[in-house]
């Protein structure tokens, strides 16, 4: 069955993503997009920056994902913005809750309605830079929840150590 349009140019897109810099490509509205898209271009533009510094492409990892995803999801019900949940969690917790045994680290950003500007963000500060340069970090989950909230996009990124 042949692909839809959208699905063509989204492959083509991601496949961009790869050869240009990332501020470069997903200039198209956040709403044009899915939350897993805008989070697999993050994937893809966090790559794109570790490989400038000599580090391995990180995995996804599909328990960091989904504690990313219920973080990010709680930070946009609840309306807060913060590493540690309302019931006092951390995330390195979080991340063992989902089954991952090795976390590291934990980027969180809101606001950003672009994947392209929600890294930027991360790049333009020290913590969450180093984060993503970290060649010890192996694995991530990306998380995005939007709609009606303070900032109406939050994100949160884990990375783990395998």
């Amino acid at each position: 069955m042949p692909s839809s349009p959208r699905a063509l140019l989204v492959r083509a897109a991601l496949a961009a993503a790869v050869l240009v810099p990332a501020g470069l490509v997903s200039a198209q509205p956040a709403a044009a997009y899915t939350n897993a898209e805008l989070e697999g271009y993050v994937v893809t533009f966090v790559n794109a920056e570790r490989r400038k510094v000599g580090c391995a492409n990180l995995r996804t990892d599909a328990r960091l994902r989904t504690a990313a995803r219920k973080h990010s999801w709680s930070m946009k019900t609840y309306d807060f913005f913060s590493h540690t949940s309302r019931d006092g969690r951390t995330p390195w917790d979080r991340m063992r809750n989902e089954g991952y045994a090795y976390p590291r680290a934990e980027n969180i950003a809101a606001g950003q309605r672009r994947a392209r500007d929600v890294v930027a963000a991360w790049m333009n500060s020290p913590g969450h830079r180093a984060n993503i340069l970290d060649c010890r970090n192996k694995a991530v989950g990306v998380g995005l929840s939007r709609g009606r909230s303070t900032y109406g996009y939050y994100w949160t990124q884990d990375f783990g150590s395998r």
